[in-house]
């Protein structure tokens, strides 16, 4: 039996995984494996593809089919991208000023109760000259 890791032959039993499985123990990286185990690594060109699957909001069950990985492993590799994003996302946190963002709005308000009242007398004018 040859290790799956680093390639030697000094391996050994070493017991059961919880699947029934034999488990074997490799003298040289001290590393346990199973004989046919599968690699849990996920490739670059999956990470991308899992990238741009994220990016479509596809369900994360739906990924973890198309992708042949497991829900344990997305979920940690979310984790893993969200710990890298920055904490502000780039964001203009900052406050406009306030005095100008008032008279603006107080500027707004009142060409908009103008109008109101330029309806309210042409309304009163019409309605006095159909009676």
């Amino acid at each position: 039996m040859n290790c799956s890791h680093c390639g030697s032959t000094t391996t050994k039993k070493n017991g059961h995984t919880h699947y029934g499985k034999q488990n074997y123990l490799c003298h040289s990286c001290n590393r346990q494996f199973v004989e046919g185990g599968r690699d849990w690594f996920v490739s670059e060109s999956d990470k991308i593809l899992i990238n741009k699957l994220l990016l479509e909001r596809i369900s994360l069950s739906g990924i973890c089919r198309v992708c042949d990985v497991s829900e344990q492993w997305l979920l940690a590799y979310i984790k893993k991208l969200y710990e890298n994003l920055p904490d502000d996302l780039n964001a203009d946190l900052t406050l406009p000023d306030i005095e100008s963002y008032l008279a603006d709005r107080m500027d707004e308000e009142i060409a908009k109760i103008e109008v109101i009242k330029k309806f309210d007398c042409i309304t009163r004018i019409y309605s006095s000259l159909r009676n």
